[in-house]
């Protein structure tokens, strides 16, 4: 199959899954896109798209694809009976509907009568009068109808009884006179056709017998193709069982089985939103089905364990490399994150994750909700980025200044008051933590590396002495 065979296959898929999805427009709009005199559609695909058209009644519609389809295939027999066809569904329909127009009409004409008794004289003509337009639109409808229908069938008994009727509705003798000569004229025509109630019954029985047969053999290929695309299935051919289904339901029609296991087949591939839109057509076929909703439970706790599982990478190797370079990190894991927590809106584990990610964007106003959303399920709940802020985060002052929790304490105060509450400070702070460790484990050799790093932090040590007297002054003259 070459490069444009396949995309014509895959034009037909879209147009009888647009079909079925009730996108009847985008299946038009498609179709004649798609196929035009000089890339016509072939029979077998014109059989199928007048099966989907007829299921929705669409019978003009029908028609004229068939009609501008038998151009193409002027010598093909399939393609002229499937016109025949056509013409004829649509010719009873056009009759049907001019019929149910005249139903109409003498109801409502009855219900007039009714409500023209209950009215005061006065307003009775006024009364008449518009409903006489009412009633005269409606004919008017069941005239244009029945015109369609003998342009389709100029010796068609039914469309000239419609119209006849219509005339003598409206008072026109003389139209309703010619249409009656014509109707006596075919009369002895359409007798001699006409077969016996016998032969019409045993035709019927016939026809219903073939029916069964039909749907007998539809049945067993339908078994037949289910336990071979299952074994595709177990052998792990997703893309193979995909292309068989599609395959097998532009001939014959949808099976909800079949359906699942092409959602199933899509979810092993990863590929969530073909096997939603799948999912969503079983349903339409067959809503209350159990393994529709244990597919979909399935579906969704797989999307559930990759998403949790990819906020861990993203958070991890964000968290590694610092903020400066981690960003893009960073917003990836939230995302994960969020789409985890619409199928577990109460997980605590997603939620710390959601508020380290929130606290190292700088989302602060977002962080305060998520926080809050933790204290609501458990109080004494201590999230990750606070137990990092007040415990292990201060190696090398830790390092430097050990047995000293006091002077710990100070610079545990200033990261958490002035790094963690600005983007540059927790950039400052990240890359902190990420070259820290390095530094104490190389300075335990060293003797004086206490000394050293004491005389490195004492500048920053007496800033923090004299942001603290500021503050308390502060607060104190605020008092």
């Amino acid at each position: 199959m070459d490069a444009n065979e396949k995309k014509i296959l895959e034009f037909k898929r879209r147009i009888i899954s647009l079909m079925r999805s009730r996108e009847h427009a985008s299946a038009l709009k498609l179709y004649h896109k798609s196929f035009t005199a000089q890339t016509p559609a072939d029979p077998d695909f014109l059989e199928s798209f007048y099966i989907e058209l007829n299921r929705v009644n669409m019978h003009e519609v029908a028609y004229e694809v068939l009609k501008e389809g038998a151009t193409w295939h002027p010598d093909n027999e399939k393609a002229e009976e499937l016109l025949k066809n056509a013409q004829g569904v649509y010719l009873d329909s056009l009759v049907l509907h001019g019929n149910n127009l005249l139903y109409e009409r003498d109801d409502k004409e009855a219900k007039f009568t009714e409500s023209i008794k209950k009215a005061d004289s006065l307003a009775r003509e006024k009364m008449r009068e518009e409903n006489d337009k009412i009633l005269s639109a409606i004919v008017q409808k069941a005239l244009v109808t029945y015109g369609k229908a003998l342009e389709l069938k100029d010796d068609s008994i039914p469309a000239l009884s419609g119209l006849m009727r219509c005339h003598q509705i409206l008072g026109e003798n003389e139209l309703a006179e010619e249409f009656n000569s014509r109707i006596e004229e075919l009369s002895p025509t359409i007798k001699s056709r006409e077969k016996t109630r016998q032969e019409l019954a045993r035709e019927a029985e016939i026809a219903e017998e073939e029916k069964k047969r039909e749907a007998a053999r539809e049945l067993e290929l339908e078994e037949s193709a289910i336990d071979e695309i299952k074994r595709l299935f177990d052998d792990k051919q997703y893309h193979e069982l995909i292309r068989r289904i599609d395959d097998l339901h532009l001939s014959y029609r949808t099976t909800v089985p079949l359906l699942l296991l092409k959602a199933r087949a899509f979810g092993e591939l990863r590929r969530f939103k073909s096997a939603d839109q799948v999912i969503n057509e079983a349903e339409h076929h067959n809503r209350n089905i159990n393994e529709v909703l244990e597919i979909k439970n399935s579906l969704n706790e797989t999307k559930y364990r990759i998403l949790c599982k990819a906020s861990d990478i993203y958070l991890h190797k964000a968290l590694e490399i610092g903020l400066s370079l981690g960003e893009s990190h960073f917003r990836r894991a939230q995302k994960s994150i969020l789409r985890a927590l619409e199928f577990v809106p109460e997980n605590l584990d997603l939620l710390d994750k959601l508020y380290t990610t929130q606290k190292y964007l700088g989302q602060t106003e977002d962080s305060y909700k998520t926080k809050a959303m933790i204290y609501v399920l458990n109080k004494k709940y201590v999230t990750a980025f606070d137990r990092e802020s007040s415990a292990s985060l201060c190696f090398i002052a830790s390092f430097a200044y050990c047995g000293e929790p006091q002077i710990i304490n100070q610079f545990r105060w200033f990261r958490r008051e002035f790094l963690l509450t600005s983007r540059a400070g927790m950039v400052i702070n990240t890359t902190y933590v990420r070259i820290s460790p390095r530094i104490t484990r190389a300075a335990l050799n060293i003797a004086a590396a206490r000394t050293v790093f004491r005389l490195v932090l004492y500048p920053i040590r007496l800033m923090i002495d004299l942001l603290q007297y500021f503050i308390a002054k502060t607060g104190r003259e605020l008092l």
